[in-house]
């Protein structure tokens, strides 16, 4: 889990990320500490619909390049996420039907970049990507992209709609072309 993520270690510093609105993808937590400080950022991090991980001190230890982190670790995107009506957006600024990649399960910052980079060269308006079980937008994915993300809308889904066909579904119900494919 080494990438060159975005980590945010410490108590006072993770609390005001949350507060400043920084995205935070993920939060790792030192295995049964509940003393009141954390307690108030798992809070935090539950208002902002945040994964919370429960670790081991020695995997903080891992994790920390400061060797300081007081029990929490956050992993932030190296990037906002936009919102549907941005790629819609975007789409229509260019006066073009709305090309949208769904994607999903990608755990690899290097192939996550390489389909943000291709997507921005085949005229793609947005990628969208699942909040759990992949890889979000770090420093690593970054590196791949050559910093084109910053010209492609990339949306994170998760929650009530969740799972791709649910949100391949609200996709086609706001008149975009759709295809699917999967990989087995």
């Amino acid at each position: 889990m080494r990438y060159e993520e975005f980590t945010i270690e410490g108590r006072n510093a993770v609390r005001e990320a949350f507060r400043s609105g920084k995205v935070i993808d993920k939060l790792y937590v030192q295995d049964g500490c509940q003393d009141g400080p954390v307690v108030a950022i798992k809070k935090e991090a539950k208002k902002h619909d945040t994964i919370i991980r429960y670790v081991t001190r020695e995997r903080l230890d891992q994790m920390s390049g400061t060797g300081k982190h007081q029990g929490v670790i956050a992993m932030a995107a190296a990037y906002e996420y936009a919102t549907v009506q941005d790629i819609l957006q975007a789409a229509k600024a260019k006066q073009e039907p709305p090309f949208v990649i769904l994607l999903d399960n990608i755990e690899d910052p290097h192939n996550l970049g390489a389909i943000i980079r291709t997507a921005n060269l085949a005229g793609a308006h947005g990628v969208i990507i699942p909040k759990n079980r992949a890889v979000g937008l770090t420093a690593g994915v970054a590196c791949v992209v050559f910093g084109w993300y910053y010209r492609m809308s990339v949306k994170e889904f998760g929650g009530i709609t969740g799972d791709l066909a649910g949100y391949f579904l609200q996709v086609c119900e706001l008149g975009m072309l759709t295809a699917l494919a999967v990989l087995l």
